[in-house]
């Protein structure tokens, strides 16, 4: 059964916003505009030529598939632990969410597409909310500090770029569907809102920040009564980065499963799991 357009439209804007998220304390204005024009003329090309027919292609994305599980599951697992489980340990965190990705990633691409459209409606809900909270404490005199800041621009803009033809790999040439230019310039124009509403309302304090993309909550009062309203939006959050962990633990099944027998592909897909883990936790 083949992925439909809006399933596909879904999972790249959940990869292409965690994905931001992630990198987000690298990113300039310039890096993310100049970044998002290289990945779209790169996926073009990639599209034209059918770039993933060919085995190097799939050997790249492979190695590099379980590189970024290891350092996204990294990240992530601080991020529960500065923000959620504050009392966890890390290690405890990690083991937890690769456990989880493993069994649900082993179920196929059908079962984790069907867990991400049940949770989109919940998740753009409180994305949507959160924009529209933030939106009061907005003060455009912050977004000319920040709109033409050029550190480290070509090895950001090179990064991002990058991790965004990544993203690209994860749900269309692994579900052998047609890339859309829309589906892209969706999830990127979201992208840079983001972007420009965070430093509109954080000013110069978005420099010393681990987590401006959640800071900013923490200037929000809903309706007078809610405290700490930064842990709804944290833990939505949550959702996008493992959905990413998810759909890149996927990608090194399904290039598994085209060189292993199903009854032989737990073994190869354990000690890559415990791989992964063991030097996530050493970073």
């Amino acid at each position: 059964m083949k992925p439909i357009k809006l399933e596909n439209r879904i999972a790249y804007f959940i990869i292409l916003h965690a994905i931001f998220l992630l990198n987000y304390n690298n990113l300039s204005f310039l890096s993310i505009i100049i970044g998002s024009l290289i990945s779209l003329f790169t996926i073009l090309l990639f599209e034209k030529i059918n770039i993933y027919r060919f085995k190097i292609t799939k050997l790249f994305i492979f190695f590099l598939s379980i590189f970024l599980l290891t350092y996204y599951l990294n990240k992530i697992s601080y991020f529960i632990g500065d923000n959620i489980l504050r009392n966890y340990s890390i290690i405890i965190i990690g083991f937890t969410l690769l456990l989880t990705i493993f069994f649900l990633g082993n179920k196929g691409y059908h079962t984790i597409i069907k867990v991400i459209i049940l949770s989109s409606y919940f998740l753009f809900f409180i994305t949507l909310l959160g924009l529209l909270l933030a939106i009061f404490y907005v003060k455009i005199n912050n977004i000319d500090k920040f709109i033409l800041t050029t550190n480290n621009l070509f090895f950001n803009t090179i990064t991002y770029s990058l991790s965004l033809i990544y993203g690209y790999f994860l749900v269309y040439p692994t579900t052998n569907t047609k890339f859309k230019i829309k589906d892209l310039l969706i999830s990127l124009s979201f992208n840079i809102l983001n972007y420009l509403l965070s430093t509109s309302i954080l000013g110069v304090l978005i420099n010393y920040l681990k987590y401006p993309y959640v800071d900013i909550f923490k200037k929000v009062n809903l309706l007078g009564f809610i405290e700490r309203i930064e842990i709804i939006f944290t833990i939505n959050y949550l959702y996008f980065f493992f959905f990413l962990l998810l759909l890149i633990y996927y990608q090194i099944y399904f290039l598994l499963k085209s060189k292993f027998k199903k009854k032989q592909l737990t073994i190869p897909l354990v000690i890559i799991s415990f791989l992964i883990f063991l030097f996530s936790m050493i970073f």
